[in-house]
């Protein structure tokens, strides 16, 4: 595999790992959302589809919530 592919998987799983250090929902979300979007990109790279279909469909649930989130935390 090429190593530029397993980097980009790798940067991917950082911002997984690193979204779970995070306390607050909208900055936990938006990191989960670069994550995912990274994880497409690999999916699709090494023809991937339960990866990319995954991570499609997480970053659609993110986005989801996090406008319900800023909506909500603006109605406040």
């Amino acid at each position: 595999m090429n190593i530029s592919i397993e980097i980009i998987g790798i940067i991917a799983t950082l911002f997984v790992l690193i979204s779970f250090l995070m306390k607050k929902a909208e900055l936990i979300r938006i990191i989960n959302i670069v994550g995912a979007v990274l994880f497409v990109i690999y999916g699709v790279l090494i023809n991937s589809i339960s990866t990319y279909i995954l991570n499609s469909c997480l970053i659609i649930i993110h986005i989801i919530y996090l406008v319900k989130y800023l909506i909500d935390k603006k109605k406040k």
